[in-house]
């Protein structure tokens, strides 16, 4: 009946139905709920419109307190009108009233996500917020300070509040002296969400300006408060995560109050609370100072050594390894013999994680900033400990764990008066059982143990190289699958070193350019060896080793400090050598050999191409660009260039490797080394050409891949982009009311994708990329722009082209056969050839 009075137009009997119906829904939710049930939503809605203030008043209130009922809530977002009409009350109504239940409703649908996602999107400005903290009324502070704590839990609404150019932090302080319990919660949680955005140094610089501080100290000196203390506790935790923040805490007194706190109160939990911030404030060597003066230390000794609840030991464990960075705490700790009582706390298999790893860096700290520590530890027999733990899997044991205590065993180690103790057999084989989870600690500890001849040994009887084996394999997929930077790591080391790069891969790319001192055995048959090694212990290899260095002797060098010299200019050429053995004069069969020959193969080629395409053209090449115009025309003629040397006295004989094998011998027999410059050769097969090619190519920036094949076989790859010519037109300006009208350039298509070189072709040509002709002064201006769009056009990175041609450098010199072709696969097999006349 009262529901059905909603409909009257008496206004009395209309506000007497309003106000019996809002007080019986307020009483309990069961009958808000039966409210619901009786469709009374359809009702209340249009009278937060009336006429009437007294009935808005009610119909207000009534709503709001159903507001609760998921399903009225639901129905108040599925529409674009309530969220701007209640936001107009708060912001245009006078009435204290309808302010109070406008900000509820909105406080109770900003709970939902969707709620606060419709207020951001309806209401921009959120200055209304910030005036109704000023009202009278505590309940409009309240609803308010819960909208404002609901949209800070949003990114964008944190954002919108925090930008909002009335927000003032000391409205919300001032709101802690409240004396409702629900306004003081609202407030600590809504600046507990701003100071706990760390990152954030605006919002601490503002959160300092405006004494945030002074605030909450204020607030912990109310005995009275002391249901709320944890919370402003938890916001001081989160400021003292800002160095600055912490400077200013000492400076105003709080970490001399803050140990006053700790020792006056009663409370478990606050003084847990309390002895955190403390070890927040040991995160800065300032803290650390002021902590020790007003006697930290003794806080935690008492709290490790005494029967406290197992939180505590967390935070005593952390506050002791920081407090060791400081030298007086760190005596005091030590004289303390705190050792056992951390080592308990590690052995307790009832504590958690986080307890046992806070346990293992105050450990880790101690054994590290004191020798007594580390013996204290061993009087204890606490090595004993450890082995048990390396000796666990990581399954049973946490790999957070297992690192620590491979880590305690290094620090001991280290210590020479102490490392007899520790260095025994089965340490050794332990650590060497933890290698498949722990790597990078394990080996650490394996090379400083190995340094005693009684840990060699030790490592030598428990098989650690055959363990170890598996480590130094590159192509450990296993580890590569767990070590995400592991195929990264490998290709940055086979870029800095390419002789090992060729002989585990087989191959050196476009873009691998070869320097002096680049070596590679002539057969891929043994293990490789370091051509450093070689020079040191002055051993001759069985099977030859060619070298490549372009460097061709001074006759007139004849000073003595003349091999001093040119040792220097060989390591400014990073050759691959150390200094010893680059102080070894020129002519010594055990030092790099200046290659001459291949210096004047190398000049020989160059003016060929100076003949054949002009000096401007060869002197515009650029290392890591190609003029795509040109390769094909020089991977011929480098191809014939080749095949010429390494042909031998008579070009016409086919028995290559017959005569190579005679030649080399010759050849070690005339240097007495294995160790073979590679201009000495003059008869080569697919091997020794396809090395010479790329090597001459890379000096001549030709990009040029080298690829070593099965039983002797190398090939050279080359990229030869296709090239369409196409008609194009565009205006260029030549006087003042002349224009020319046609032009002509390349488009190059290459077989990899097509779009990858678009935005190349169409660069501007100022940029330091583009390679451009000089232009002289007596030459028309059309024609060396026309020039200068012509050779821009064709210019390209290498790393951009992929080998699509092989160079014939034995058949048919000169000649390039498509990859995968019936001809590729010819040149590229091992075939079994009987020359009769041979």
């Amino acid at each position: 009946t009262a529901i059905q009075l909603l409909q009257c137009d008496e206004k009395p009997i209309l506000l007497a139905a309003a106000a019996a119906l809002a007080k019986f829904g307020g009483k309990c939710w069961e009958n808000l709920q039966l409210l619901f049930d009786l469709e009374i939503t359809d009702s209340v809605i249009p009278l937060i419109t009336h006429e009437d203030l007294f009935t808005r008043r009610f119909a207000l209130k009534l709503l709001a307190e159903m507001v609760a009922i998921p399903n009225v809530r639901n129905f108040l977002l599925d529409s674009d009108y309530y969220i701007p009409h209640f936001t107009k009350v708060l912001i245009n109504e006078i009435d204290t009233f309808m302010h109070e239940f406008s900000s509820l409703i909105l406080a109770e649908i900003t709970k939902d996500v969707y709620g606060t996602t419709q207020l951001l999107k309806h209401c921009r400005d959120m200055n209304f917020l910030h005036e109704r903290l000023r009202s009278p009324d505590p309940d409009v502070k309240k609803n308010t300070m819960q909208i404002v704590h609901n949209l800070l839990q949003d990114p964008i609404g944190a954002e919108e509040i925090i930008e909002t150019k009335s927000f003032d932090l000391q409205l919300v302080y001032e709101l802690f002296d409240s004396p409702y319990t629900e306004i003081q919660k609202l407030a600590l949680d809504v600046v507990a969400d701003l100071v706990h955005r760390n990152k954030d140094d605006r919002l601490h610089d503002r959160f300092r300006r405006t004494n945030g501080l002074g605030a909450l100290l204020k607030f912990l000196d109310n005995i009275e408060w002391e249901d709320l203390h944890a919370d402003a506790l938890r916001i001081l935790r989160f400021a003292c995560d800002n160095p600055t923040t912490v400077e200013l805490f000492d400076d105003i007194g709080g970490i001399r109050q803050m140990l006053k706190y700790i020792e006056d109160t009663s409370n478990s939990r606050l003084f847990m609370e309390a002895l955190g911030i403390a070890v927040r404030l040991s995160h800065t060597s300032r803290g650390r100072k002021a902590l020790y003066t007003y006697g930290i230390v003794d806080y935690l000794l008492n709290t490790l050594m005494g029967n406290v609840q197992a939180d505590m030991y967390e935070i005593s464990c952390h506050g002791i390894g920081m407090m060791t960075l400081y030298n007086e705490a760190a005596k005091d700790l030590t004289a303390g013999k705190c050792v056992k009582n951390i080592l308990d706390v590690l052995k307790n298999e009832n504590l958690k994680l986080s307890i046992k790893l806070a346990a293992l860096f105050a450990l880790n700290q101690l054994l590290k900033c004191d020798t007594t520590n580390c013996q204290e530890f061993l009087d204890i027999h606490g090595q004993n400990y450890l082995l048990w733990l390396m000796k666990q899997s990581a399954g049973r044991v946490p790999v957070e764990i297992l690192v620590g205590a491979v880590e305690c065993v290094i620090i001991i180690v280290k210590n020479q008066a102490l490392r007899h103790t520790v260095i025994t057999a089965e340490i050794i084989d332990a650590i060497c059982t933890s290698m498949n989870d722990l790597k990078i600690a394990c080996c650490k500890a394996l090379s400083i143990v190995c340094t005693e001849k009684i840990g060699r040994e030790g490592f030598l009887k428990a098989q650690g190289p055959r363990r170890l084996y598996n480590l130094f394999m590159l192509n450990n997929r296993s580890t590569a699958q767990v070590v995400s930077s592991w195929d990264t790591c490998i290709e940055t080391l086979f870029d800095a070193h390419l002789p090992i790069k060729f002989a585990f891969t087989g191959r050196l790319s476009l873009h691998d350019v070869t320097r002096d001192g680049f070596y590679v055995l002539r057969r891929n048959i043994c293990s490789f060896p370091i051509l450093d090694d070689i020079f040191r212990f002055k051993f001759c290899p069985l099977e030859p080793i060619y070298v490549v260095n372009c460097i061709q002797k001074d006759p007139y060098e004849l000073s003595t400090e003349g091999p001093k010299q040119g040792s220097h200019a060989i390591n400014n050429r990073g050759v691959f050598l150390s200094r010893e053995i680059l102080q070894l004069t020129m002519d010594s069969k055990f030092g790099l050999q200046c290659d001459s020959s291949l210096y004047d193969y190398v000049e020989l080629f160059k003016c060929k191409l100076i003949a054949v395409e002009s000096k401007n053209v060869v002197s515009r090449m650029t290392r890591g660009f190609v003029d795509v115009d040109y390769v094909a025309s020089r991977a011929r003629m480098l191809g014939r260039f080749v095949a010429r040397q390494m042909s031998g006295p008579d070009p016409l004989v086919k028995c290559v490797d017959h005569q190579l094998e005679i030649h080399l011998k010759e050849i070690k027999r005339t240097i007495e080394t294995s160790v073979i410059p590679l201009g000495m050769l003059k008869v080569g097969s697919y091997f020794e050409r396809a090395l010479l090619f790329k090597v001459i190519a890379d000096r001549v920036h030709l990009p040029a891949a080298l690829v070593r094949g099965q039983y002797g076989k190398a090939w050279i790859e080359i990229a030869v982009p296709e090239a369409r010519r196409i008609l194009g037109s565009f205006i260029l300006i030549v006087g003042s009311d002349q224009f020319s009208s046609l032009e002509r350039f390349y488009q190059v298509r290459v077989p990899i994708e097509e779009d990858t070189f678009h935005h190349y072709m169409e660069r501007d040509t100022t940029c330091p990329e583009t390679i451009s002709l000089k232009q002289y002064p007596h030459q028309d201006s059309s024609l060396a722009l026309k020039d200068s769009l012509a050779r821009s056009s064709s210019i390209f990175p290498t790393k951009l082209l992929k080998p699509n041609f092989i160079v014939d450098l034995m058949d048919s010199p000169g000649d390039l056969i498509p990859i995968g072709s019936y001809r590729a696969r010819l040149y590229c097999e091992k075939r079994l050839v009987c020359d009769t006349v041979c």
